[in-house]
């Protein structure tokens, strides 16, 4: 039997807004097994408690979906907390006693604080297409046995055509310089120690659908696209096959993506090129410890600059320094390295967002000398829910390393994104 359920978006930033694909893709995994599902989008709203008490008293739901897309802005400099902000929508559901499922990419950071900090009722970690119907069929038969389900263990439908742009009002998202997004994997085999994605299940959608997807998109009078994924080169063939399938289908679209530095070929950057790609953000530590487990070098970012200005894509790099014990000669040689092979643009950060259960949360945990570089007193019970940020650099610092070179800009001080700076 089909149940009621309301999936709500309570994300209200707006710099940029960035719609909610994860729920979107979750009412098409819902409807296919017959469940009836309304999407309420606050990210727009004045009153979001008065909006959602409204909908939920105009109609009867079974279940509440609630997606956390971020704990906080990420950025040290003028951070926002957002969970905090959860608490009234989460009183106003408890008071028509229907139970609540959190999810989404900052619900899975850290489930347990989340769940126990917000007192909702079950939560889902990683994609939830799959994993969101089973837990419904347990649900409906009084069989379940925790809280937490693990969508990374049965990963995603990739079978599912996901027909989007019906549930969501996009042109409020364009209007705030939003782009659409769309995804073509998911996690991350990346061996970052303070990513809360890192490590984690791979899998590939089928490319025809992908296709198929962006079609549909087009044919509502949308061009402009930036993938979702965390990486888009995780898997070479994947890649340089999808580019393949977007040039034979010749949507009329430009689109922009998220990289990381391996694996890539010249190819790649053709057939990026080919199939309208224009910009590129590229993920890079200055940390040659972190390059090395993800196997990359100088010699990569030198090869991908080049091939960005010979195919004509412009190249945003996402620079992080100063992780916890680098050397300021490490950090000063990636910066002299950028300055002379230059891509378009160059993002700094040095403020780096502690995450419990990642290697950097352990690794400050255990030494009190790392501690003394927080930006708020350490305690022994820390879960780092509400924002803690490691720094060993100060700006004035990174300011004299730049030396008023207009390529680089510290995240968090110029506002925006790459794809609205370009």
């Amino acid at each position: 039997m089909g149940l009621n359920i309301l999936l709500v978006n309570p994300n209200k930033f707006q710099s940029p807004p960035v719609i909610p694909i994860g729920l979107e893709y979750l009412v098409t995994a819902l409807e296919k097994h017959n469940h009836n599902v309304q999407l309420l989008d606050l990210c727009f709203s004045e009153t979001p408690k008065k909006d959602l008490d409204k909908i939920l008293n105009e109609k009867s739901f079974d279940l509440v979906g609630l997606t956390i897309r971020n704990i906080d802005s990420s950025i040290y400099f003028n951070n926002q907390f957002f969970l905090s902000d959860l608490k009234p929508l989460i009183k106003c559901i408890k008071a028509q006693n229907i139970p609540i499922v959190l999810g989404g990419t900052g619900f899975s950071a850290m489930p347990n604080e989340i769940l126990n900090y917000l007192k909702a009722d079950y939560g889902i970690i990683g994609p939830g297409e799959v994993i969101f119907p089973q837990f419904l069929e347990l649900w409906q038969l009084h069989n379940l046995n925790q809280k937490i389900f693990d969508g990374w263990r049965v990963g995603v439908d990739e079978k599912l055509v996901n027909l989007r742009g019906n549930n969501v009002d996009y042109t409020k998202y364009l209007k705030k310089k939003g782009i659409v997004g769309f995804q073509t994997h998911i996690g991350c085999n990346n061996q970052c120690p303070y990513c809360i994605e890192a490590n984690t299940r791979v899998q590939f959608k089928d490319i025809s659908n992908i296709i198929n997807e962006l079609a549909h998109l087009v044919n509502q009078g949308y061009n402009h696209f930036h993938t979702c994924d965390t990486e888009f080169n995780t898997n070479l063939k994947f890649s340089i096959d999808f580019c393949l399938a977007l040039i034979k289908r010749n949507l009329g679209l430009k689109w922009s993506l998220y990289m990381k530095p391996t694996p890539y070929s010249e190819n790649l950057f053709k057939y990026l090129h080919e199939s309208k790609a224009y910009l590129i953000t590229l993920s890079v530590d200055s940390d040659e410890r972190i390059q090395e487990p993800n196997k990359y070098n100088y010699d990569d970012l030198t090869q991908i600059v080049n091939y960005c200005q010979k195919y004509n894509i412009k190249l945003a790099i996402d620079l992080l320094i100063g992780y916890p014990k680098e050397s300021l000669e490490s950090v000063k040689r990636m910066i002299d390295f950028l300055k002379i092979n230059r891509p378009f643009t160059v993002g700094i950060s040095f403020n780096y967002r502690i995450y419990n259960h990642t290697p950097l949360a352990s690794l400050i945990k255990k030494d009190p000398t790392l501690q003394k570089k927080l930006n708020k007193p350490y305690t022994a019970n820390e879960n780092f829910l509400e924002p803690i940020f490691y720094n060993q650099l100060s700006q004035e610092k990174i300011e004299e390393l730049i030396d008023q070179d207009d390529m680089f800009k510290i995240a968090g001080i110029t506002p925006g994104v790459n794809y609205q700076q370009i």
